[in-house]
């Protein structure tokens, strides 16, 4: 007399090779992840331009809403992030709320517009692609960053600052270049 066997069949094996096909809520979770991303990408710019560590400052409202719609034949790109301002894909970033410059060996270029505007920048760092320069004696800091392509190049860097002169000056300002 045989006994029916308490276990259970196993599941029928996988074909080597085959491949599973996803629950619905693998999928769901796959198309909500890939909405997400593509959301904070068009937000947040080309790159995804991370606000400066003081973007909340008080000063830096009004100078984002005194800034130029375009920079020279770059035109501004529309950012989610605080404080931060994008023209031409990128190629100029401006981020309010940077770390203070303290003393520094590295260049002090002060730029002004034909206003007579002046702001003092830095030379942060530089290389063959970009340069990075800081506002100096002002706080919140006002970091610029221009990438060189499309047009741009290095010897055009500081006109770049001559044209944010305007917003950037009422920011209150207690060092100057040496």
């Amino acid at each position: 007399m045989s006994h029916p066997d308490p276990t259970p069949d196993p599941a029928p094996e996988t074909a080597p090779g085959a491949a599973r096909r996803p629950g619905p809520l693998v999928l769901a979770v796959v198309v909500a992840a890939v909405t997400a991303v593509a959301v904070w990408a068009y937000v947040a710019g080309s790159r995804g331009v991370d606000p400066a560590p003081d973007a909340g400052d008080p000063a830096c409202a009004p100078l984002l809403a005194a800034l130029p719609t375009a920079l020279g034949d770059l035109p501004r790109e529309p950012q989610g992030a605080a404080g931060v301002a994008v023209w031409g894909e990128d190629q100029v970033v401006l981020r309010c709320g940077a770390q203070v410059l303290g003393p520094t060996e590295k260049a002090c270029i002060p730029v002004a517009d034909s206003a007579g505007r002046s702001v003092d920048w830095v030379q942060d760092a530089a290389n063959e692609r970009a340069v990075r320069f800081l506002t100096y004696g002002r706080t919140p800091a006002v970091e610029v960053t221009v990438r060189f392509g499309d047009g741009l190049t290095s010897d055009q860097a500081t006109s770049q600052l001559v044209d944010l002169a305007a917003a950037v000056e009422p920011i209150p300002q207690s060092r100057t270049c040496v």
